[in-house]
């Protein structure tokens, strides 16, 4: 958006768009919403998608928040700052900016805010007007979300390096940390590519025993092997004509690299016992999460192979550094595995912020993993069936009694009385982890620690 002279010291549209989560509403003079991003329908409890199609004022309505600020800003034609409360318990200090056209009407409206709150519990929106809004907007995260979430300025500009380099052949070398994602983004590489309708084969060199590497890549005659009377082909000649991905490429043994270095240069392979070499055609994606060049001036790697593969990097940050793609992937999980388990989790404030501050060593992988574990654990208790011999508080002793040969120490007595006090509490909060933590006086996180602890305990 260009600037004009007389609006010189007024904020753009750009402006407000940060590597931290904010809402983010832009909306006509109406009130539609245009643009808005993942932490703003995450902050309201509705699909991202959804919430495109909606007016602010319905979202009012229908009890998601008290009151419209946007709607304020467009009827003062002035700046607006007030703290917003929405219904999933977020408390967000928001500012509406109205941007007026040269005869001094509203054109756009961009309320923005990167500050937040939250409460331990969330309100449900209710009433006839919120359940005649769900109907129209879609349940919260309804729908499976498709491909790579770039919510961040790093992963928008890694998105638009793989579209520009996508149609060409040359090498990539992909850098990042475990779990960030290596695999994904060499997949959308060869999707994008000329080669999307050959394979993309996917190979860990940090799985393959060093004896078995050049069977595996290279292939082999017939007669090689005792007893092998068929001849194997190799993974670099199945990728003929579309993708081989190297995962792990560090761990390739220097024996093997020389190797593949020479198919690199000749775009030729000979099957182990063969004597005619095979030409082939496929694009070579490596990726690693350690420092090739380090290895390079130890002797653990060659230089001429890394020189080879490094012709275009690409390095992933990781997600601990991506505050907006952990938004976005938060809530394309939740959507994913709602579907997948026919729940309807709903992340609360408290919730958020936690996973927020987190470090997620373990990146995108780690993340997926715990937010699974949320939704598949989040009505864990409330309906056990009736011959479960620990649904009902008052049988404990019997329970016990009966299994007294598994709590053979005071700490097992202790992880399964816990535990077995735990579901209680949460039946009676209808499942609710977040309330069943406020009424223990300890994090959610705890509860199913807890719960695990008994389930290993009374496995074993």
């Amino acid at each position: 958006m260009t600037k004009k002279n007389k609006n010189a010291g007024k904020p753009s549209i750009d402006e407000f768009i940060e590597e931290y989560p904010s809402t983010l509403f832009v909306t006509d003079p109406s009130g539609n919403i245009l643009i808005s991003n993942e932490f703003t329908a995450l902050t309201i409890g509705i699909h991202l998608e959804e919430l495109l199609k909606a007016n602010v004022q319905d979202l009012v309505k229908a009890g998601y928040y008290g009151h419209s600020i946007t709607m304020e800003a467009i009827e003062t034609k002035q700046k607006v700052s007030r703290t917003v409360n929405t219904s999933r318990g977020f408390h967000v200090f928001s500012s509406a900016i109205p941007i007026l056209d040269k005869d001094g009407e509203v054109q756009l409206v961009v309320t923005t805010s990167n500050e937040f709150s939250q409460d331990h519990t969330y309100a449900e929106a209710s009433g006839p007007v919120a359940r005649q809004t769900r109907k129209q907007l879609g349940d919260p995260a309804a729908e499976k979300k498709k491909g790579i979430v770039a919510e961040s300025l790093a992963m928008k500009q890694i998105i638009k390096v793989c579209n520009q380099i996508a149609s060409y052949d040359s090498k990539v070398l992909i850098y990042g940390e475990s779990g960030t994602g290596k695999e994904v983004i060499a997949k959308y590489i060869h999707l994008k590519s000329e080669k999307w309708k050959g394979p993309f084969i996917a190979i860990n060199c940090a799985a393959i025993a060093p004896a078995l590497f050049e069977y595996e890549l290279f292939g082999y005659e017939k007669g090689v092997l005792e007893g092998q009377t068929e001849v194997k082909t190799g993974m670099i000649e199945i990728a003929n004509g579309g993708v081989l991905f190297l995962d792990e490429i560090a761990d390739l043994p220097l024996e093997m690299q020389a190797k593949l270095l020479r198919v690199l240069e000749n775009n030729e392979v000979r099957r182990v016992g063969g004597i005619t070499n095979i030409p082939v055609n496929c694009r070579i994606i490596s990726a690693t999460n350690r420092d090739l060049w380090s290895l390079v001036k130890k002797g653990l790697f060659r230089e001429d192979l890394y020189y080879r593969i490094n012709v275009i990097p690409i390095h992933i940050p990781p997600l601990r550094n991506r505050k907006l793609d952990l938004v976005g992937l938060i809530s394309s999980f939740i959507a994913s595995f709602n579907q997948m388990y026919g729940k309807k989790y709903v992340l609360s404030a408290e919730e958020f912020d936690q996973m927020l501050n987190q470090p997620w060593h373990g990146n995108v992988r780690e993340l997926r993993n715990y937010i699974e574990r949320l939704v598949v654990t989040e009505q864990v208790g409330p309906s056990q069936p009736e011959e479960d011999p620990i649904g009902d508080w008052f049988s404990l002793d019997h329970f016990i009694e009966k299994n007294i040969q598994q709590l053979s120490s005071l700490k097992d007595f202790t992880a399964v009385a816990e535990g077995h006090y735990i579901k209680k509490v949460l039946k009676d909060c209808s499942g609710n982890g977040t309330e069943a933590a406020k009424k223990l006086s300890v994090d959610r996180s705890v509860i199913y620690r807890k719960l695990k602890k008994m389930d290993e305990v009374l496995r074993n």
